[in-house]
């Protein structure tokens, strides 16, 4: 399948992260700040500690780490597509598994299988760009969600200024893709995510599209140094 395919079928995403979940973590240890930005939107939840999470796309639980850290008596369900990355996450949380504070789920975020108004707070980290109907997505975490919940969407979304698709160009196909590609041993996953964000929706339309789906108190905010006009957070309220 070629990356014009994933962009237009995107249910096939999954089975490409399978192919580089061994050595995904290690790339993204590489990124900098990536960690730092899961953690600082996962703050921006703004978690008691004995709430019931909704981690979306967890992948191998990186974003699930920068919930915990807000967790003490509640729990997360991480939920992905890709059993490859969830085979790490089942690794690398193994103890909180046996403890009951997490837990991962093989499923389809846009046919999640959870009954309404079962979740405090959802977090969905680099995960609503992969989603073939944004609209479609956004209505069904509302739905997932107690009233007074809040969602937050960790993503590349550029900047609406003109050079910031010149921007991540240079990001993307001179550093990302080659360089992700040498350490996995595989494009097609990392040249889909350069594309993918040019095609994604700027911040007023991810902040529109959350209005349409029913979220209030909507806050924007970028993430700091190089990346603020590529990664952005946004957060709403049910």
């Amino acid at each position: 399948m070629t990356n014009a395919n994933l962009i237009e079928n995107k249910a096939q995403v999954p089975k490409e992260f399978n192919k580089v979940s061994a050595m995904y973590d290690f790339a993204t240890y590489l990124s900098q700040g990536y960690q730092e930005d899961l953690d600082n939107s996962a703050s921006w939840l703004m978690l008691k500690g004995d709430e019931r999470v909704l981690d979306v796309c967890c992948g191998t639980g990186k974003s699930t780490a920068a919930c915990l850290k807000h967790i003490t008596t509640g729990s997360i369900i991480g939920v992905d597509n890709s059993e490859g990355m969830l085979k790490e996450a089942n690794k690398k949380f193994a103890s909180e598994i046996e403890a009951g504070k997490v837990n991962f789920e093989l499923q389809d975020a846009m046919h999640l299988d959870f009954e309404a108004e079962s979740f405090d707070a959802i977090f969905m980290a680099y995960g609503l760009r992969n989603m073939p109907d944004y609209e479609k997505s956004l209505e069904l975490l509302y739905k997932l969600l107690k009233p007074g919940g809040r969602l937050c969407i960790h993503d590349y979304s550029l900047a609406n200024k003109g050079w910031a698709k010149a921007y991540w160009g240079v990001l993307s196909y001179g550093f990302i893709v080659p360089f992700c590609s040498i350490l996995s041993r595989s494009t097609k996953i990392y040249t889909y995510l350069a594309k993918s964000v040019l095609t994604f929706l700027t911040p007023p339309e991810v902040e529109a599209k959350m209005k349409n789906a029913g979220f209030q108190n909507i806050q924007v905010k970028a993430h700091k140094s190089w990346r603020s006009p590529i990664l952005h957070a946004f957060i709403g309220e049910k």
